[in-house]
């Protein structure tokens, strides 16, 4: 038998305290795409769309494709933006619900609307109205998903990624699909519930690159799985501390054939743990001034050695969890320290970009860059530098993490200051390949330092490269420190902001 099943892709992790919102162009700058263009633009890439049709060739499905969308983490998401996205899945699953069988989504589960902080929440339960409590709803999560008892109450099977960089995007829908296909054809009746502890961080953020409490759950979950016919999957999401939802944070669900609470008691164990290893963080966080002494220390040995670059991630100006990707702090400190042979990616500032475009390639210039969204995190940069080069920013990505997808920094130019190769970019993304320094004609290998603006991601394609990885906090929108965002919706008190 062919079963119809209706899919769709919406990806947004939303730092409801950046005051950039998110809106449709933002979507249109990463990935906007609807109905059979999905099926051509996804094929060969590591993102959920393209397990999907790798599903349906397993199953023999009949797909609905609806939308694909994501953006860079940002503010809330627009309505126009939300409403553009949504209405696909939903106006789909209006007029193609006599045929539809079942349901595969990917969504993130940190995403947050200017009219609703549980984005995914609200939709599935928009769905779940307009399809009744008999067709089986799969969804994929990312690991940072902050999953909501409304998620919960309208999803059949949940089931989040493994790994921390995200390399098992396709891999997470074929488990999700699998599910869905033992469902659609009888053999299991699924029911997933969830478990949380008061505390908003924990699990080492959900990193899988070491050992560590999540790690550790991740290896007893496939040891439960393997052993009980029953317990269809387990997922550990870390949880996005920037969104102010009543319920972020750490999570364990459990999806099983039936409701049985044996597994209410396992999901409290695996929580428990959590718990208990709270204060475990296997980053060590630098100062700038600290990364600056450190960086002094090392890189004669590594320019002896020609062992690879110093790498420095910029973790508090991350993109990736909705900084502003424009602190200054980090460049001021590698000019201030003289070093040269290095190069940073990026300073978002598109009207540097314009002004040095103008320019043209070689011109001598001054100008002030970054800075310009908030400038407690890191003030407008005076610099005086040489434009090596300009490119539209455009390249495809090789790496671990997101391979095959195409990145769009928007125009970027490549302005060298004092030794150290800046790329100033039109859009706002975090760096995670390689692809972003070769594409501006620069080779990563060859530097003594490269800094980038990032947390964990980079370390898929950076880390094998690297002689040394120096983590810097610098204070911005992302730091470790949230003590001074103002939590509103969140429950109290909570880890760490309230409880040791």
């Amino acid at each position: 038998m062919t079963f119809c099943v209706l899919t769709g892709f919406i990806s947004h992790e939303t730092a409801t305290f950046s005051r950039r919102p998110t809106t449709l162009d933002d979507f249109k700058n990463s990935m906007l795409l609807f109905g059979h263009e999905i099926a051509t633009d996804t094929a060969g890439i590591n993102v959920e769309p393209a397990g999907f049709i790798k599903a349906a060739e397993l199953y023999n499905w009949r797909l609905i494709h609806t939308v694909a969308a994501t953006a860079t983490p940002s503010g809330p998401v627009t309505g126009e933006a939300w409403t553009r996205c949504a209405d696909a899945i939903l106006d789909a699953a209006r007029s193609e619900q006599p045929t539809i069988d079942g349901v595969l989504l990917g969504l993130h589960g940190a995403m947050a609307t200017e009219d609703d902080f549980d984005a995914e929440g609200l939709l599935l339960s928009q769905l779940r109205a307009l399809l009744g409590p008999d067709i089986p709803i799969a969804v994929t999560l990312d690991l940072h998903a902050n999953v909501t008892d409304r998620m919960v109450a309208n999803a059949d099977i949940l089931c989040a990624y493994r790994t921390y960089p995200h390399v098992d995007q396709i891999a997470t829908v074929l488990r999700a699909a699998d599910l869905l296909e033992r469902t659609l054809q009888g053999e299991i009746s699924p029911y997933t519930l969830v478990a949380r502890r008061t505390m908003l961080t924990g699990l080492d953020h959900g990193r899988t690159t070491t050992e560590n409490p999540m790690t550790q759950l991740l290896a007893e979950a496939d040891v439960l799985e393997a052993r009980d016919e029953k317990l269809l999957t387990i997922s550990l999401c870390a949880g996005f501390r920037l969104t102010d939802l009543d319920q972020a944070g750490p999570s364990v669900t459990i999806t099983s054939d039936g409701d049985d609470l044996a597994y209410a008691v396992m999901a409290d164990h695996f929580m428990d743990y959590a718990w208990a290893q709270r204060h475990f963080d296997s980053n060590r966080y630098l100062s700038v001034d600290a990364c600056m002494a450190e960086l002094k220390t090392a890189l004669p040995e590594t320019r002896r050695t020609l062992s690879g670059p110093i790498v420095i991630a910029d973790h508090a100006d991350n993109p990736g969890a909705g900084a502003y990707g424009d602190s200054t702090f980090l460049l001021k400190g590698l000019l201030d320290s003289k070093i040269t042979n290095a190069a940073f990616a990026t300073i978002y500032d598109p009207h540097a970009v314009r002004q040095l475009t103008d320019a043209g390639t070689g011109a001598e210039v001054s100008l002030f860059i970054g800075g310009k969204t908030d400038p407690k995190f890191g003030p407008p940069l005076f610099v005086s530098g040489r434009v090596a080069n300009i490119t539209d920013g455009r390249y495809q990505m090789l790496g671990p993490y997101a391979r095959g997808s195409w990145q769009n920094l928007g125009p970027l130019v490549v302005l060298n200051i004092a030794g150290i190769d800046v790329l100033i970019a039109s859009h706002c993304v975090q760096i995670t390949e390689l692809e972003t320094f070769t594409h501006a004609g620069i080779d990563p290998r060859v530097r003594d330092v490269i800094a980038l603006k990032s947390m964990q991601h980079f370390r898929a394609a950076f880390e094998p490269i690297a002689s040394q990885l120096l983590i810097v906090d610098c204070g911005a929108l992302a730091s470790e420190d949230i003590s001074r965002l103002p939590y509103k919706n969140l429950r109290r008190p909570i880890y760490p902001l309230d409880l040791d």
